[in-house]
């Protein structure tokens, strides 16, 4: 019963919406497809640390905590693609590998976006640089993915406004 219970909160956590896929055509311009290998750049968060590739697989429900800046330059095996709803938003997921017995998970558009992944999209070069307001919103994601707290939210928002 303990075990059904562990379970049905990690499925619950994560509400995937059971739509799987056999290619994903991204920002990028790369369609990706299972078997094919990506490479990781470097991570977007604090101290190069990855924000949207996250610990996947079995200790997916016990934890959420970003990989460390060790991961960058890593190749990582395409293993599945799906969508998932994760806070009412809906996401393009990708189950990875990286030679161990773990899987991670991930969120690839964000991966695109931010450039943890290569290629990304280079982003556009403006004469004021990133919006207060895109900033907020790139936060917002991090916190509804459940990739930091909220108490991290509220210090980086206040951080952002300032």
């Amino acid at each position: 019963m303990k075990h059904l219970l562990i379970i049905l909160l990690m499925l619950a956590s994560f509400q995937v919406m059971g739509q799987r896929m056999n290619e994903y055509t991204a920002s990028n311009g790369i369609t990706y497809k299972p078997g094919d290998t990506i490479e990781l750049n470097q991570g977007s968060g604090a101290n190069g640390d990855f924000v949207y590739l996250t610990i996947g697989g079995w200790a997916a429900g016990s934890s959420n905590q970003m990989l460390g800046a060790n991961f960058a330059g890593l190749a990582v095996d395409l293993k599945k693609i799906r969508t998932v709803k994760l806070k009412g938003a809906e996401k393009v997921l990708f189950t990875v590998g990286g030679g161990n017995i773990t899987n991670y998970f991930l969120y690839i558009e964000q991966a695109i976006e931010s450039c943890e992944v290569k290629p990304c999209k280079e982003p556009e070069a403006t004469a004021t640089g990133e919006s207060k307001l895109d900033k907020l919103k790139k936060l917002k994601d991090l916190l509804d993915m459940e990739a930091i707290t909220q108490a991290e939210y509220d210090q980086m928002k206040r951080e952002i406004l300032e």
